[in-house]
């Protein structure tokens, strides 16, 4: 059993491309990093990296990712949205197909499209687990205030005094919660098969279990790496585990039989249904981040005053919700995007598809991604 966890041709600029970039920016303690890629599909489109210090130890770290056309980012964008990832996931352009890529999809169409970096991305996968205590204080409240210095690191790069906020299932809920605290800010919720949570498990979280590991305990850290690159290698090739004829049939059956959360049906991606491909699976969970802090799994961080705040916000919502995962699901997303209290909410059911369908999917691009899209050219700045 593998242990997945929610949520997966480029060239390097010249780092006279990267200073002229940074002298676009304001000033702030977000720093750009590196060198922006850019990619051939779509043609000119360009990722930024900017890092920001939000503690005195070397995993207090946030990044966001901005993915948007042109050799530099553009001074007065039309439509800007911050997306923020699932459990375990990142900001960073994983898969370079637009057709599988919703980053450089809404970049190659005039999106300004700004992805985060948790805390999470800033922790070596070689880190013992004895050395993550830390993380046992990286509360939701806490990711919540890295959120907002993000939200407005780009409001100010923009000059957008609001923006639309997307999320990718733990992400969506980041997203509710942040409308719900800051919701002069945002001009519309994109919900990527998320919802806001209704409670948590009466357990006690033991005192020495500070991080989640994404690796499983017949398939550890290492061998889930191993089976990624195997698969982005050659997935018509051998399979790491031998009862597989090849890389792309052992993947596909982890991820249609992933259990817990996902249901083991297709929940977590449905590639026996011909919703999501191999390869594209592997590249998107191959960049996911090792570990997460186990705490997040026994809070529910919307308050009454919260939740009274997000039904008088009015902000209009398009959510997206697969089916697999549950019979329950589709009603808890559906009932979330309510939440808001706006007249405009779209609720797009997605029959047979499994959680990874919707952002990566075989038919994402046009289920999702168009769709999404019109909403965001529906109200521009």
């Amino acid at each position: 059993m593998l242990t997945i966890g929610i949520g997966g041709a480029i060239s390097r600029a010249t780092a006279a491309d990267s200073v002229t970039a940074a002298a676009a920016v304001p000033a702030s303690n977000f720093a750009v990093a590196a060198n922006p890629r850019s990619f051939t599909r779509p043609l000119g489109v360009h990722e930024w990296t900017y890092t920001m210090v939000r503690g005195p130890s070397p995993f207090d770290r946030i990044a966001l990712h901005r993915v948007t056309r042109g050799a530099r980012p553009p001074a007065h964008p039309n439509i800007v949205m911050l997306y923020l990832p699932g459990t375990n996931m990142n900001g960073a352009v994983a898969v370079d197909d637009p057709h599988y890529s919703m980053p450089l999809f809404m970049a190659g169409h005039g999106v300004d499209f700004w992805a985060m970096d948790y805390r999470t991305h800033f922790i070596a996968p070689a880190t013992p687990t004895t050395d993550l205590k830390e993380l046992k204080h990286w509360t939701n409240d806490l990711f919540e205030s890295d959120i907002e210095a993000a939200a407005r690191f780009v409001m100010a790069t923009t000059g957008h005094t609001r923006i639309y906020v997307a999320g990718f299932s733990r992400g969506a809920s980041f997203a509710y919660l942040f409308a719900a605290r800051n919701p002069e800010k945002v001009q519309g919720l994109v919900i990527f098969d998320g919802w806001i949570p209704a409670g948590r498990p009466a357990v006690t979280l033991l005192s020495n279990h500070y991080a989640d590991d994404l690796g499983g305990a017949h398939l550890t850290y290492d061998k889930r790496q191993a089976l990624m690159a195997a698969v982005i290698a050659n997935p018509d090739g051998p399979a790491p585990i031998p009862k597989y004829k090849t890389a792309r049939e052992n993947l596909e059956a982890v991820v249609y039989g992933a259990g817990g959360v996902f249901g083991g049906h297709g929940g977590l991606a449905n590639p026996a249904g011909g919703y999501s491909d191999a390869v594209v699976l592997a590249r998107m969970l191959a960049d996911y981040d090792r570990y997460w802090p186990t705490i997040q799994d026994y809070e529910n961080p919307f308050t009454p005053a919260d939740r009274a705040r997000l039904a008088a916000s009015k902000i209009p919502v398009i959510a997206f919700s697969s089916t697999n995962i549950g019979a329950q699901w589709p009603s808890r997303v559906a009932q979330s995007a309510s939440a808001t209290g706006s007249p405009d909410v779209t609720v797009k059911t997605l029959t047979g598809w499994g959680h990874l369908d919707v952002i990566c999917g075989t038919h994402a691009e046009v289920k999702v991604y168009m769709p999404a899209l019109l909403f965001l050219r529906r109200r521009p700045k």
